[in-house]
């Protein structure tokens, strides 16, 4: 672990002194969760007004759905999203134990509920987030039975990990899912980020004994990043160690008020206390300087 805040910290001096001269667009929003397509429509849940919007790439609201209930297209407490590929938009409906998909413009398709499975192993119970695999696999954040659920493309549970008996591996409470390089899954149960295989084999702890009190986690193919407070740590594609970088550098808030983030299209979006953030993406700067770092 020291040699690991030693690295961070010798990025943090090099990439500080850039001071990072991005310009940031602010757009009143409210909302507790985010994620932007390939197509660069932004969806913003908000779990306090059990509401979903569709924003354009240009921030005007396009659909809105949802309301308080448990019918088609309501919600109670709704806690994760993920709409990454343009076409399906999966949120995580927490209190009603269940996962409602969207097609991209926010029309209702269908619900994926297990809780009253008479198989155990199929069940999930307060799911707090979702993640789709290149396969088409969703990833559910069981949080009632403090797991991982695996459902395949034809909506049967196929695996559960993390849970009783993972060792290791096992989740206490576990609140974010994401895929990130090799087809790792990435989860955060705070104060650790534990990685796991695409067949929920345990692989690591990242940067273990570093991460104080995590509360933002994003993944794709090229990058991890992890936001802690005031630092957001980024790692390559390979995982290793990238850079991390002042969030009070980025944003003029409190560090302590940004409640999600998300990557896409050369941005980085950092949802804050009724406002949308959106600066040019840091993650290739940090890539390059932890490269050199790394020669």
């Amino acid at each position: 672990m020291c040699n690991l805040l030693r690295y961070f910290t010798g990025l943090l001096t090099v990439v500080s002194a850039c001071a990072w001269q991005l310009s940031a667009q602010t757009f009143p929003v409210s909302g507790t969760q985010i994620d932007v397509d390939l197509l660069g429509n932004i969806y913003i849940l908000n779990g306090e007004q059990n509401t979903l919007r569709l924003l354009s790439k240009e921030n005007t609201i396009i659909r809105e759905v949802g309301g308080s209930g448990w019918q088609n297209e309501q919600f109670d407490r709704p806690s994760g999203i993920w709409a990454r590929n343009g076409i399906d938009v999966f949120v995580a409906d927490f209190g009603n134990h269940r996962i409602q998909r969207f097609d991209r413009q926010l029309n209702y398709i269908s619900t994926l509920s297990t809780r009253d499975s008479d198989n155990p192993e199929e069940r999930f119970g307060y799911p707090c987030d979702v993640a789709m695999s290149r396969l088409a696999d969703l990833y559910i954040c069981d949080t009632e039975n403090s797991r991982i659920v695996m459902v395949n493309g034809v909506n049967r549970a196929q695996l559960t990990f993390g849970g009783f008996g993972g060792g290791k591996g096992r989740l206490q409470n576990p609140s974010r899912v994401k895929l990130g390089p090799k087809d790792f899954l990435f989860v955060l149960d705070a104060p650790r980020v534990l990685v796991y295989d695409s067949f929920g084999n345990y692989v690591r702890e990242l940067c273990e004994g570093l991460l104080k009190k995590p509360t933002s986690l994003f993944a794709d193919q090229n990058s991890v990043v992890v936001l802690d407070g005031n630092l957001m740590y980024c790692f390559d594609l390979e995982v290793r160690p990238a850079g991390t970088l002042p969030v009070s550098s980025l944003v003029a808030n409190d560090p302590d008020q940004v409640r999600s983030m998300t990557f896409s299209n050369g941005r980085l979006y950092l949802l804050v206390a009724n406002a949308l953030v959106i600066l040019p993406d840091p993650r290739a700067a940090l890539v390059e300087q932890g490269l050199e770092k790394n020669e």
